[in-house]
This record gives structure tokens, sequence and C-alpha cells, in this order.
């Protein structure tokens, strides 16, 4: 039972991981600076929509004031910034994202204190058994997720944001803040860094896992 439930909680800790990283700031400005990205067409500086893009990416970081940050912004004429709708997604989107960070790094560090516990027993094992299985499972789901990802991003795109978000809640206008600072090009990039970040730790991972079980078999004999 715990190698089942170490390998179920593998995946999701790595795609965890691949957010942390591109949920940056020098992401962000990355993007928004590269060469092809396409540029607002309602009239925002390059200066006033990446801050506005960083402003966001605050809003939605663990420990940071949330979506306050976004009440109070305003576009250059006075009006507020985002609209109702677009901050009740953003909120959306926060309650999904901290949980998901904190829970990550909560997995690594339970894992981190099983291992020692059991390092000296005849489970010993099950860390590592449950670490290379999950890694296993990540490259499976890849094989399955990677194609959609490139082949056909907008139905899984769409797909993703009716399992994780109600209604249509997450549909915006192309003249809405969010959609003008945060495109569909942007989350296509997010989306293929964040599965190859996943599957490059998977892939790191299945040798470590396999070394350190074979270790820990040896130490029972």
């Amino acid at each position: 039972m715990l190698v089942v439930l170490i390998a179920v909680v593998v995946p999701p800790t790595l795609v965890s991981n691949a957010l942390r990283v591109l949920a940056t700031d020098t992401f962000v400005r990355h993007e928004l600076g590269r060469k092809g990205f396409p540029p607002d067409r309602y009239g925002f500086t390059d200066e006033q929509r990446e801050n506005l893009a960083l402003l966001g990416l605050r809003s939605i970081e663990p420990g940071s004031d949330g979506i306050v940050l976004l009440e109070q912004a305003t576009l250059p004429d006075g009006s507020p910034a985002f609209d109702e709708r677009e901050l009740t997604h953003m909120q959306d989107v926060r309650s999904l994202f901290v949980p998901l960070q904190w829970g990550g790094l909560g997995v690594m560090l339970a894992l981190a204190i099983l291992a020692v516990a059991l390092a000296r027993t005849r489970l010993r094992t099950v860390v590592p058994r449950g670490l290379l299985v999950g890694a296993l499972a990540t490259l499976g789901i890849a094989l399955v997720a990677v194609p959609l990802i490139l082949l056909g991003f907008d139905g899984f795109f769409t797909r993703f944001h009716e399992v994780f978000f109600s209604g249509d809640s997450w549909q915006f206008n192309n003249a809405d803040t969010l959609i003008r600072i945060y495109p569909e090009e942007l989350w296509q990039d997010v989306s293929r860094l964040a599965a190859g970040i996943a599957v490059a730790q998977a892939l790191v991972l299945v040798p470590l896992a396999w070394w350190w079980h074979r270790a820990a078999r040896r130490g029972l004999r």
C-alpha cells in the first residue's frame, strides 16, 4: 500500500516542481520579450504588460497578498485593470496553485522522513520502489499527454479548464486584461515546458530509484 501511495503522488509532485521552475519573474519576462511573442493589440506598452503579468504571478504565489494585488491594479486611464470575472478566476487559480506548491514540498519532505524511518527495517525498499513505479507512471502518462499538448493544444487546454474550473468562468474576450497579458502562446509554452521538465525529472529518477532499490534489497540479505 505504501508503494502504491508513493507511486500515486510522484507524477503530481514532478509537475509541481516543474511549475515552480516556470512560475518565476525570469520566465515571465523571457516569454513576453522573446522573439515572435505576439504584441498586445489593444495598447499596452511592453512595460505595462510586463508589470501586470508579474503582478498576476505575484497574486497566486504562496505567502503573497493574493487577489488584493489585482483588485488594486489600474490601467493607464485609472480604471480597474481586472474586472470581477477576472478576479474570480485568478482566485480560483490561486486556490489550485498554492496547495499544489505546498503539497509538492510536503510530499518530498514526507518521503525523506519515511526513507530515514524505514532505512534500518525490512521495509527499506518501499520508498525506492514507490519512486521507481511513480517515475515510470509519469513517463507513461507523458506518452499520452505530450502528443495531445503538441498536436491538439486547444482541446487539451479546454479539457484542462473544464476539469479544474467550474462552468465557463475561465473564458474571456480577447480584449480582457488576462488574455492580453497571458495570451494562448504563453500557455502553449508553459504546457510544453512543464511536460518536458516533468519527463526530465522522471528520466533522472528512474535510474536513481532503481539503484537505490537494488542497494536496499542487498541490505536485506
